[in-house]
């Protein structure tokens, strides 16, 4: 594996620093409810996530691999919304040279860094060519937030209160 000079040995070590980075106030995604790992036919989805107007957000976290990871997030563009390939911040760095990958296909870039989440290239919204597909990730989150609150567990996240958003000055934010 490729030395990433970051705080994660671990896929899922980066998942967990995204999902608590999106919880956060600062964050741009702050107001999304999110469940992890959405199956379909063709792959898995690392986390989705659901805005207030319904539109469907998805997050594909690699180490390293960024390449594999913008394929996976363009194949997931045929039934969110949006969609970003979340890497840390050194990698961040390198794959953002390659803005035109992630351009062409309307997919965003984050990065996790020490301070938070940093948009670095902005999604393009998509209307999604499944949306039965949609509505099954749409239903999947709400399926996963009720058993969270029955059962308890970090499954998925509600929305924080609605409140003021300040974002670093090197982010730009979407509109959730």
């Amino acid at each position: 594996m490729e030395n990433t000079g970051q705080m994660f040995d671990r896929e899922s070590e980066l998942v967990t620093a995204l999902e608590r980075r999106l919880g956060e106030d600062e964050c741009p995604f702050a107001q999304l409810m999110i469940a992890f790992e959405f199956d379909y036919h063709e792959g898995r989805i690392d986390v989705v996530g659901r805005n207030s107007k319904g539109e469907l957000f998805g997050f594909e976290a690699k180490l390293s691999y960024w390449q594999k990871a913008v394929h996976q997030a363009y194949r997931n563009t045929s039934f969110t919304h949006y969609s970003y390939v979340v890497l840390p911040d050194a990698v961040a760095k390198k794959a953002v040279r390659a803005r035109h990958e992630f351009e062409r296909r309307g997919i965003g870039l984050c990065s996790i860094t020490p301070d938070g989440i940093l948009i670095e290239i902005p999604a393009a919204k998509n209307t999604p060519l499944r949306p039965w597909l949609t509505d099954s990730a749409l239903e999947y989150i709400d399926e996963e937030v009720v058993e969270s609150a029955v059962l308890g567990g970090s499954c998925c996240r509600l929305p924080p209160q609605p409140h003021t958003l300040t974002l670093p000055m090197n982010c730009q934010a979407i509109r959730v």
